[in-house]
């Protein structure tokens, strides 16, 4: 099922903003995340230099060395029992690593592993050590010996030797650690991520509730087209959806429901006129049959009479079934219930086999006829469809020629397609009335006073059986009165699927 368009709209405002959300507060966290445990960092690199920088070692002692006056423990291993490093301060200045609960702790070791410090908050407990010894520092998460999440970080270093004249020495490499409770750090980092996130969400509840009204104002327009387009009926196709009143985005609707509107307003005309046209076509011989009959009942007559009346009525009957059938053509066309193959026709002979069927006519009007297309043009359509077209248009250059007058075919190639043009002079239509010779009935004796004779719809099926087949057809005037069909035949590809095939 297809979302309705406001709730795609709303879906996007709140999968975007909650997509920009993310990537915003992600980016605030860990910029603000470095920034505090990279001060966090520095100020535990600073209390190890600190340490590395006052604490002296100062040799072998004649007893081995208990607690310092100044409250650092030490430790002699086996080999060098009376050994001792010391502080060039009191340590006890600095209670957070004298109090168990001060929160830091650092802890010195002896590259060898004979001689270890530890701050007095650490007791006999120790920390953990680093591998190898760098005098780079090297920061890590631990946990502190009172289970608290803290950072440590590792420096290994040189002490300063002893400063006795009788027994100067150099100093030996230690590795300090320093760890420091990192609970606060810690607190403030997931502080500030719910912080993000609440606010995350307070925000997407407002977006929400903005894109709500957003939409809906938005879509306003829409309703208001569908008001207006449920409005029309076929009492006013006349109206017409102004650009003025709508937003620039439904401007192409709007001239695609103009557009639609005069095809429909057009095809309305087009079919009270047909039914007008045919109601006028079918009275006319109707009125022939019924005076005919009528003249043959009002006085007794003889067989001969009787004979020549109902071979006049005849005639009428045959010429209306010609125009029905016509008709019924029309309608196929119309909803494209033909089937075409496509063939490879030689135009020239198809010209003149359909033109035996307007020869006598054409000789009884003296007219003068010329196939000037040469035998090796060719086309590809349908042959029987084909023909049809060349006989109608044939007829109506035969009708409409005048006395005298001159027909002629020719073709040539343009391309892939061939252009096949039927001509006749005596041609009394301006350039105006030349665009409705296709037109169902349409002709320019508006009186009608040939009804019966012609009916008008010969060019019509000429032009819905060129669409059914593809073909173009246009209808021009040339200098000296000479009237023009022109068709653009293919002379390669399909015949365009019938409706019917496509169903």
């Amino acid at each position: 099922m297809i979302l309705s368009l406001r709730a795609r709209l709303l879906s996007g405002i709140i999968t975007g903003t909650a997509v920009l959300l993310a990537i915003l507060c992600t980016l605030i966290y860990v910029s603000m995340r470095r920034n505090v445990i990279h001060q966090f960092d520095k100020s535990l690199l600073t209390t190890a230099r600190l340490l590395s920088a006052i604490i002296q070692d100062e040799g072998f002692q004649e007893e081995k060395a208990g607690p310092h006056d100044n409250g650092v423990n030490d430790q002699a291993s086996e080999k060098s029992p009376n050994r001792e490093l010391e502080f060039e301060f009191d340590v006890r200045m600095t209670p957070e690593f004298n109090d168990d609960d001060g929160g830091a702790y650092y802890q010195f070791w002896s590259q060898d592993g004979s001689l270890t410090v530890r701050s007095p908050s650490l007791g006999q407990r120790d920390l953990q050590q680093s591998e190898g010894v760098s005098t780079i520092p090297t920061y890590r998460e631990c946990i502190l010996p009172d289970g608290n999440r803290g950072r440590a970080v590792s420096l290994g270093f040189l002490t300063r030797g002893s400063e006795d004249e009788q027994d100067q020495q150099k100093g030996i490499a230690l590795t300090l650690v320093v760890a420091k409770d990192a609970s606060d750090l810690h607190g403030f980092l997931l502080f500030m991520r719910w912080l993000l996130l609440g606010s995350s969400l307070i925000i997407l509840v407002m977006s929400t509730g903005v894109g709500l009204g957003v939409t809906r104002t938005s879509l306003h327009p829409i309703r208001v087209l569908a008001r207006g387009i449920e409005s029309v009926h076929k009492d006013n196709l006349g109206k017409r959806f102004s650009a003025e009143a709508y937003p620039v985005e439904l401007l192409p609707i709007c001239d695609c429901l103009n557009a639609l509107l005069e095809r429909l307003k057009s095809s309305f005309e087009r079919e009270q006129r047909f039914n007008s046209d045919v109601a006028h076509e079918l009275r006319t011989p109707l009125a022939g049959i019924q005076s005919i009959i009528e003249v043959s009942l009002s006085r007794q007559r003889d067989s001969t009479e009787y004979e020549a009346s109902l071979h006049a009525c005849l005639e009428i009957v045959r010429s209306m079934h010609k125009m029905i059938d016509t008709l019924l053509s029309l309608t196929k066309l119309d909803s494209r219930k033909i089937s075409a193959q496509r063939q490879n026709i030689c135009l020239k002979a198809l010209i003149e086999d359909r033109w035996q069927n307007f020869a006598d006519k054409g000789f009884d009007r003296n007219l003068t006829f010329e196939n000037l297309v040469r035998h090796e043009i060719t086309c590809a359509s349908d042959r029987d469809y084909l023909g049809m077209i060349v006989s109608n248009a044939l007829d109506n250059a035969v009708e409409y020629s005048n006395q005298g007058g001159r027909i002629w075919v020719s073709a040539e190639k343009s391309g892939d397609a061939i252009l096949l043009s039927i001509s006749n002079t005596g041609c009394e239509l301006t350039r105006e009335e030349v665009t409705h010779v296709f037109d169902s009935f349409w002709r320019k004796n508006e009186s009608r006073s040939d009804t019966g004779e012609h009916w008008g719809i010969g060019l019509a099926v000429v032009r819905k059986m060129t669409e059914a087949l593809g073909i173009g057809v246009e209808a021009v005037i040339e200098h000296q009165e000479i009237f023009t069909i022109r068709f653009e035949l293919p002379t390669t590809g399909a015949i365009p699927p019938s409706r019917e095939c496509q169903n």
